[in-house]
């Protein structure tokens, strides 16, 4: 993921380590696909945001509990230099993926019904188009009426979006309703 959305192989080695984040709460809820040849993958499954963030709060109770021992055990200027040098990695990583939607995937304009999520299709440099063929395999396999849902990081992806048959929403978001047989 982090060659994929990098630009450069230094910002995909900075990214490194908040794309683990940001997949983690996908790999254990099992909606993290890799393709077969291994040059891409895909986030799909059900979206709910909500066990999203408990996992990922979960994850960050170690990273707080270390702040505390420090500060306990080393003092305010440890503990500062740690919490700074975490906040400043996270940044860093954040920077280097820039190219992320920053917008939630579902909006007032999504239709109603079960939810699910297609996201973060990386495909490493020099490869081509088997992420997006996963999530269509995938997608394929819903039942009708369901609600697939996506964030798009540019106007040119909502438009590739559009050309998959998803609908435009506000703020880069798009939807498809999986049609009836």
């Amino acid at each position: 993921m982090a060659t994929a959305f990098a630009k450069t192989r230094t910002s995909a080695v900075l990214a490194a380590p908040l794309a683990v984040l940001m997949l983690v709460p996908y790999a254990l809820r099992g909606q993290l696909y890799e393709t077969p040849q291994g040059d891409g993958m895909v986030i799909f499954g059900r979206y709910r945001l909500w066990a999203e963030f408990v996992i990922v709060a979960v994850l960050m109770v170690p990273l707080f509990v270390l702040y505390i021992w420090l500060l306990n055990t080393h003092g305010i200027g440890w503990a500062t230099t740690y919490w700074a040098a975490l906040m400043a990695l996270l940044l860093g990583a954040a920077v280097a993926l820039g190219q992320g939607s920053m917008s939630l995937p579902t909006g007032r304009e999504t239709p109603r019904g079960k939810r699910w999520q297609v996201a973060a299709l990386a495909q490493r440099p020099g490869t081509r188009l088997s992420a997006v063929q996963l999530a269509r395999r995938l997608g394929e396999a819903l039942p009708p009426g369901t609600v697939l849902v996506a964030a798009a990081a540019s106007d040119d992806l909502v438009r590739r979006y559009e050309r998959l048959g998803f609908t435009e929403g506000k703020k880069r978001r798009v939807y498809r309703v999986v049609p009836e047989d």
